[in-house]
This record gives C-alpha cells, sequence and structure tokens, in this order.
C-alpha cells in the first residue's frame, strides 16, 4: 500500500468544530486563523438548558450553537463555500476519503467519538458530531489524523474509522 501524507500542521484546541476550521484554513493557506476567532467569527457562543432533552440521562446544557453552526458561519463570514457530501453506503464513502487524499487534499469529518480507538475509554460516549481531519495514510493502512481535542495527531485503522463516521443514532 502506498503512503500518503500530505502537509499539515496539526494545533489542538478545546473544541473540535473550531478547531478544525481553524486548522482546515490555517493549514490551506487561505488565512491564518485561531480558534477563537473562528468561534467568534461564527456568532457561535449562546447558553440553553434543556432539561426535556436528556444525553446519558442529564439534561442538555449547551454554551454554543448546534453542530455545523460554526463551519457554515465561518464560511458565510468570509465568504466562502464549504464542498460537504454524505454517503449512504460506507465503502463508497471511504473509496471518496482515499481519492481526496491521493489528490493531497485534507478531509475534514464528522465522526462518532464511542469508536475512536484513541479515545481513552472512559473519554468515549456515543456523540455523532465529533469533528476531526484526515490528512493522510500510512503504509499499514491507517489513517493519519489531526483530532485537535489531542495534543499530538493520531492514527485510526480504516475499519474503526468507517465505523466511527457512519454510526447509526443523531
Amino acid at each position: 500500500m502506498t503512503q500518503i501524507v500530505n502537509a499539515f500542521t496539526h494545533r489542538q484546541s478545546s473544541h473540535c468544530e473550531t478547531g478544525v476550521v481553524a486548522n482546515m484554513l490555517t493549514n490551506q493557506g487561505r488565512i491564518t486563523m485561531s480558534e477563537p476567532m473562528a468561534f467568534g467569527l461564527a456568532s457561535a457562543l449562546t447558553f440553553a438548558y434543556l432539561p426535556f432533552i436528556k444525553i446519558n440521562g442529564l439534561p442538555l446544557i449547551a454554551y454554543r450553537m448546534p453542530p455545523k453552526s460554526i463551519i457554515k458561519g465561518v464560511a458565510k463570514k468570509l465568504n466562502m463555500t464549504v464542498e460537504s457530501q454524505k454517503f449512504s453506503n460506507p465503502d463508497k464513502g471511504m473509496q471518496a476519503l482515499d481519492a481526496e487524499l491521493a489528490k493531497g487534499h485534507s478531509v475534514g469529518l464528522q465522526t462518532s467519538v464511542y469508536w475512536l480507538p484513541y479515545f481513552p475509554e472512559d473519554m468515549r460516549f456515543h456523540f455523532n458530531a465529533h469533528n476531526l481531519i484526515v490528512y493522510g495514510k500510512n503504509a499499514d493502512g491507517d489513517y493519519l489524523i489531526s483530532d485537535p481535542v489531542f495534543e499530538d495527531v493520531v492514527t485510526c485503522d480504516a475499519d474503526s474509522l468507517k465505523r466511527a463516521r457512519f454510526a447509526r443514532g443523531p
């Protein structure tokens, strides 16, 4: 298997979506962006307490806008378009990921935290809106990942990444 490693500088951040947006834009050379700048441009600060919606048995407390709103908000403020694809067939989704990596593109993914093996077991829960960046693939077939909530880059085997990308549920 051919090794594909695209140039990418990883920066840790506090939150996955703001970290992915800031890292993607900075690495593409479009604009040097910090995580707080992404958060502010998207006007993403809010507060909500919804006791009638339970997540893992606890009431929903939110301090930011819903998933994808930061990506959409920054794109709108910077007058950019973001290409997004959904796949009903996981194998076709993985093939599309590999094709983009082969073109030299890093790819942002929305995944489930629960199925990512590099997360410590006590931090795994069913949350299907975790953002990360795949920037390459090594000779063993493992994906090279910049997960902004981790200090360093990580790897993930293809089966686990496919399961995380195509997890069922909200």
